[in-house]
């Protein structure tokens, strides 16, 4: 009992409230006063959802997911996109910088678990982009290698899409962003968006490609799987 800091780190939003509520939960660990940092992808409404967990007990909830997977969390260049009070920023920055290049504090609690949505919106999309972009190149005859280099090259290339791509084209599919967990952060983005009357017609259009993938055994492999999953 009486723990200054609780960080959760966690697949969604579930999973991170069976973990905190309850009278076994580890919210029964804080004292009053404690700050909790949320740092798990869970969509609007479990933010606000989870937010609601300690609103009558004296904890400080932090809404703080992150930018980055595996290898950035391994080297503490994590990208955190923290909302909640202002009043806690300094208190929570050890804590923070521990694990992170940059905090960026976005505004009031929820705020954080809105920019990881529109983040990984973009995230999906580009890798959809790039697997269809080098079946396209293999379709016309054209060596996707070639292709990967010039993206490498030009000023339009993204060195995250050619990182993907590389992995594509060797056939490497270790996790360090699980095909599934994307999947669940896209479902969630296209919620979020249909709330607030958007379409996300980009990843409207391979949702379901990539919800066969998952139903198919490869949700466990690292997103740039999708690759394998050409719908022709």
């Amino acid at each position: 009992m009486g723990a200054d800091f609780l960080v959760t780190m966690l697949p969604d939003g579930p999973a991170v409230e069976s973990v905190m509520s309850g009278p076994q939960g580890a919210l029964t660990t804080l004292r009053s006063g404690a700050v909790w940092l949320q740092m798990s992808s869970v969509g609007v409404d479990w933010a606000s959802r989870l937010g609601e967990l300690v609103a009558n007990n004296g904890v400080v909830y932090v809404d703080a997911p992150v930018s980055g997977s595996v290898g950035p969390a391994e080297t503490g260049d994590l990208l955190v996109l923290a909302s909640g009070p202002d009043d806690v920023q300094a208190q929570v920055a050890p804590v923070l910088d521990a694990m992170s290049r940059r905090t960026m504090w976005l505004g009031a609690s929820g705020a954080g678990s809105k920019a990881k949505l529109v983040l990984n919106n973009w995230l999906v999309g580009l890798v959809e982009s790039m697997a269809e972009t080098l079946h396209f190149s293999e379709a016309l005859e054209l060596d996707p290698q070639l292709i990967v280099e010039l993206l490498d090259e030009a000023p339009i290339g993204s060195p995250y899409a050619v990182a993907k791509a590389r992995q594509m084209l060797a056939g490497e599919y270790s996790p360090s962003f699980a095909l599934k967990h994307a999947l669940k952060d896209a479902d969630l983005a296209l919620a979020a968006a249909n709330a607030v009357g958007t379409d996300l017609m980009v990843t409207r259009s391979f949702i379901e490609a990539w919800r066969r993938a998952v139903s198919n055994g490869l949700g466990e492999r690292d997103i740039s799987v999708v690759y394998t999953n050409n719908p022709e």
